[in-house]
This record gives C-alpha cells, sequence and structure tokens, in this order.
C-alpha cells in the first residue's frame, strides 16, 4: 500500500453531469445554511419565510452525502500511481491549507475568538482549537472538512480492501468484495444513524462528522466500477424507479412529521432538525436521492455546459467562505433579514448571489496565479 491513485488534475477532462451535480449540490449547502436560518420557533414561526427556509434546507438536505459519494468517485478517477506521501501531500496542499486559512479568518471574523478568549487557561484554549480543528470546525458548518479529511486518510486502506479480500479467497472476486464490503459500510451507516437518533451514541461524535458514519458513500463512490460491472442498465432503470419511490415516501414521512404540532410544537420549539442526517426519514431520503443521482452515472447521463457546472468547479471554496460573504452580506443586517422575510424570494437571490460570488473569485484568483506562472513574471524593486 505504498502507491495509491491521484487524484483527478486540472488537466483531466472534466465530467459535465459530475460538475453539474456539485454545482447543484453546493448551492444546495448554501441554501441549507442561509435558508435554514429563517427556520425559527419565535414569532415568525410558519410565516412564508419560515415555509420556504423549511422546504429549502430539508429538500437539499442530501447534498452533504452527495458530496462524499462524488468524493470517493473523483478519488478513484485517476490511474496515476503516486506515492502514499505525495498522496497526503497532495491532499494537504489542496484541502488543509485552504482551510486553516478559512477557520483563521472565521475565528475572528465570525467572532469565534470571543468564545475562546472566555477560556481562562491555556489548556482549555489548546483543547477548543484543536477540537474544533480536528472534528467539529472553528465554525461548525466546517465539520465536513475535517469528517472527509478522514476518509481521505483511510482512502488507500478502503481502496486495498477488497483486493486483500480476493487473495485470502481467490473464489472472491475483487468486484464482489467491494459490493460486500459496501453492504457492510451501509449497516454501519445505518446502525449508527439509528443509535444516534435515539440517543444512544452522541451524534455530534458519532454521526455528523465522523467519518465511520459516512463511510457507506465514500466507499461507494470509490469502488463505483464495481457497481457499474453488477448492474446492468434495465436493472439501474428499475433500481432508479424504486428510489424515486422511496424519495417520495420519505419526504411524505418527513413533513408530516414537522407539521405534526404534536410534535413540533406551536411554534417549532420542539423540532429535531439539528439530527438532520440521522432521523430515519431523512436517512431514506438521502440514500434514495444519491441512488437516483448516481445512476445517471451507470446510464450516461450528461449535462451542458453552464451556471451549475461552472459552479461545480469550486465546490471547495464555496462551502468554506459562504458563511462569511453571508454573514458580511445580509445577516449582520436587520434590514436585509427583514426584506427577506417580506420577499421570501429573495432568500434564493442571496443564496445564488453568494454562490456566484464566490465562484467567480475563485476562478478569478486562479486565473491570475495561471498568468504569474506560464508567463513567470518577476517582481522587481523599483527605486
Amino acid at each position: 500500500m505504498n502507491a495509491v491513485p491521484s487524484s483527478p488534475t486540472p488537466a483531466t477532462e472534466r465530467n459535465l453531469y459530475i460538475d453539474a451535480l456539485r454545482g447543484w449540490s453546493i448551492f444546495g449547502v448554501v441554501c441549507i445554511h442561509f435558508a435554514g436560518s429563517f427556520v425559527t420557533s419565535d414569532s415568525f414561526a410558519w410565516s412564508p419565510s419560515f415555509l420556504l427556509g423549511l422546504a429549502l434546507n430539508q429538500g437539499f438536505i442530501f447534498a452533504v452525502p452527495l458530496f462524499v459519494f462524488l468524493s470517493g468517485l473523483l478519488a478513484s478517477s485517476s490511474r496515476r500511481e503516486v506515492s502514499l506521501a505525495d498522496y497526503y501531500r497532495g491532499r494537504f496542499r489542496r484541502i488543509v491549507v485552504p482551510y486553516l486559512v478559512a477557520s483563521l479568518a472565521a475565528f475572528f471574523l465570525l467572532n469565534h475568538y470571543l468564545a475562546w478568549l472566555d477560556l481562562h487557561y491555556a489548556g482549555r484554549r489548546a483543547v477548543w482549537l484543536l477540537e474544533r480543528l480536528l472534528l467539529k470546525g472553528v465554525e461548525p458548518t466546517f465539520y465536513f472538512i475535517p469528517m472527509i479529511l478522514q476518509l481521505y486518510l483511510l482512502q488507500p486502506l478502503f481502496k486495498a480492501l477488497p483486493r486483500w479480500l480476493n487473495r485470502l479467497s481467490p473464489a472472491l472476486t475483487t468486484d464482489r468484495a467491494a459490493l460486500g464490503l459496501m453492504a457492510f459500510f451501509l449497516a454501519l451507516h445505518v446502525t449508527l444513524g439509528v443509535l444516534c437518533n435515539r440517543n444512544v451514541l452522541d451524534y455530534y461524535v458519532w454521526g455528523r462528522p465522523n467519518g465511520l458514519f459516512w463511510a457507506f458513500y465514500f466507499f461507494a463512490g470509490l469502488h463505483f466500477e464495481s457497481v457499474r460491472h453488477a448492474v446492468t442498465p434495465r436493472l439501474a432503470r428499475a433500481g432508479r424507479a424504486i428510489a424515486l419511490l422511496a424519495a417520495g415516501l420519505a419526504v411524505v414521512w418527513n413533513f408530516s412529521m414537522i407539521f405534526d404540532i404534536d410534535v413540533v410544537g406551536g411554534s417549532f420549539e420542539r423540532n429535531r432538525l439539528d439530527y438532520a442526517y440521522v432521523r430515519p426519514e431523512m436517512l431514506i431520503y438521502d440514500l434514495a436521492v444519491v441512488a437516483i443521482l448516481a445512476t445517471g452515472l451507470l446510464l450516461g447521463s450528461t449535462a451542458r455546459r453552464g451556471l451549475a457546472t461552472y459552479v461545480g468547479r469550486f465546490t471547495l471554496e464555496i462551502y468554506l467562505w459562504h458563511i462569511i460573504v453571508l454573514y458580511y452580506g445580509a445577516w449582520r443586517y436587520a434590514g436585509a433579514i427583514a426584506s427577506c422575510r417580506e420577499l421570501p424570494e429573495l432568500i434564493v437571490v442571496l443564496a445564488a448571489s453568494a454562490t456566484l460570488l464566490i465562484a467567480f473569485a475563485a476562478d478569478g484568483w486562479y486565473r491570475l496565479k495561471d498568468f504569474v506562472r506560464h508567463h513567470r513574471l518577476r517582481l522587481v524593486r523599483v527605486g
């Protein structure tokens, strides 16, 4: 296990369908966080802005599972072998450095340093920083980065497991071994989800930020070729129809619970939206939607170039910076929030604007770096 497939390089031909999925998903993440902030338990509960925020928040909840699946899929797409050290070095440069920069910005610009200063002992402050950088995120929405890094650290092991099982039992093909391991990780995902939902396990330790909880999606993406070999187009279409039915039933189940005043309270004060990924109805919904979209890969679905495919090229940058952009562009201004409550459509407009603004800025930054690199500009001191 001293060599692993490298990640796709910028020169790799892009799959527009995957870029479109990434683009819609990252817009969905922005909607989850911005629109979700209008799902309150105060006097605005059940208002139009509340209902739109709730619909966007719940409708796009599949975005994170889809990102984990696509991360595994893209990690397996390159056939160029690199050393393990070079692989981890590339992950550090591509993900960890931007994550640390965004965490530093959030620490000060979103006032998280105030909570840190309230800790009066150096040891507690050190633990606070380590816990948030390595597990929870300095900004709570950053939990995804430590979680996906856990999976990238495990990627060489995940990649090799089917081959090891094949060597132990030659009668077991690598494809069958991969499919069997997918079933194991699916069972683990559901088991952890059920235990977290019942508060047997801490959701904020064993659920949302835990790589083991998400391992099924990553492993399924990493070994998606084994699924291709096992699933015929006819079976894929039948599976998509079943998944579509399951997703629809899960939506009905979810909203029947959400709109039950006896369950959530008259002001929505007893809602369990924080348990987003382990509530049974959402566990089913996420699995079904990712399955539906994955069948597009099996059936050769394509997408046209457009805003979704463009935005899909800058998902990391949008994920890391959208909270700061939304805070300084909307959240901190009472007038902006009031306008969104009066005209709920502005919620979508602001979420889309933040998404595009960061994508344009990231694109410009990378183009500038390429220009400097290709033309070998030298800065000289004048005078």
